[in-house]
């Protein structure tokens, strides 16, 4: 499938970022004592605090490679998109600046800031993806982005939940069985993923729609021969 010479960039771009998020934070996890279960990625600034900031930091440089993508592949984008998308990427880069606040060396202005970059990241990058379901409509690349979103969206459910249910935990609240049966760090890791696969996504509708718009633009050159 030929695709341009831009998006072939971007995609590249995208793709070597991601890469490298998902390898420091699998490096992260191999060398923490960290309990992957019940600890949160935010946890992990007490111990490693260097992995964690690069891996979130090259998950936000590919978000931008991503909305690259779409655009170099004449994927039609909202300028909401492009906002939302530009949120999820800010989002990210703001928390890995501004830590979570743990003991030994609290800082809650910090923490608050790095929470609420979260919340916002999290909402963005389905919201974004649900954007492009309208400008998309009628086409494969469509069903594509939306089975990816019923999945995020799900998941992002579920870590809500059980973020929640930790935060009445801690706070003395008889709820210590639901948040063992939903525990917030394996949801928080199955959020990762899903968001993972709604950017791959992403980056494949940009070759798609790339490829489609370049075989239409051969086509009438073919008749001509």
């Amino acid at each position: 499938m030929g695709i341009s010479r831009g998006l072939r960039i971007w995609r590249m771009g995208a793709l070597v970022a991601i890469g490298w998020g998902l390898f420091t934070i699998t490096l992260m996890h191999v060398i923490s004592s960290h309990d992957p279960i019940h600890d949160t990625l935010s946890s992990y600034t007490t111990t490693d605090p260097g992995l964690l900031s690069a891996s979130v930091l090259a998950l936000a440089v590919g978000s931008l490679a991503v909305l690259g993508c779409l655009a170099a592949g004449g994927v039609p984008l909202p300028r909401t998109t492009r906002v939302l998308l530009s949120l999820w990427a800010l989002g990210l880069a703001t928390a890995a600046v501004f830590p979570a606040s743990y003991p030994p060396h609290p800082d809650l202005t910090s923490g608050e800031i790095h929470l609420y970059s979260c919340v916002v990241a999290f909402a963005s990058l389905p919201a974004a993806a649900l954007t492009l379901l309208e400008p998309l409509r009628g086409t494969a690349e469509r069903a594509l982005v939306a089975r990816r979103l019923r999945f995020g969206v799900a998941v992002l459910v579920v870590f809500g939940v059980s973020f929640l249910f930790a935060r009445l935990d801690e706070a003395g609240l008889p709820v210590h069985t639901v948040t063992e049966l939903l525990p917030v760090g394996a949801t928080q890791r199955l959020m990762l993923v899903a968001d993972v696969v709604l950017l791959l996504g992403l980056v494949r509708v940009a070759v798609r729609v790339d490829a489609t718009r370049a075989a239409a633009e051969l086509q009438p050159a073919a008749a001509r021969d």
